[in-house]
């Protein structure tokens, strides 16, 4: 049964349409995990299609350059773990500094 006052304005306007954005296609496999959290970072950075998370629109972003990728630190080890001691570290720099020249 058809609707028999279908309301067209907005359509008129543009709006209920998808628009056509004259890109290629392109096919990858990731794992659930990593879809789940690439989707997390387009959601927190705006990067939405139909009100949902869009991977696609978050590799634009970064390939325009309006987003900038910046390597993770490494992880952190158990010698960098060690607590810095600032007074020791100036002990040992002021004795290697002026210690007295061998003879």
């Amino acid at each position: 049964m058809a609707n028999p006052n279908p309301k067209t304005e907005q359509l008129v306007l543009g709006r209920g349409k998808r628009p056509v954005l004259n890109n290629e296609t392109v096919s990858m496999r990731m794992s659930p995990a990593t879809r789940q959290m690439l989707e997390e970072i387009a959601y927190s950075y705006n990067c939405l299609y139909g009100g949902k998370p869009w991977i696609a629109g978050l590799l634009e972003k970064i390939g325009t350059g309006e987003l900038m990728v910046v390597p993770a630190p490494p992880p952190r080890t158990a010698v960098s773990a060690q607590t810095f001691d600032g007074r020791q570290a100036m002990k040992e720099h002021l004795s290697n500094k002026y210690q007295a020249p061998l003879s």
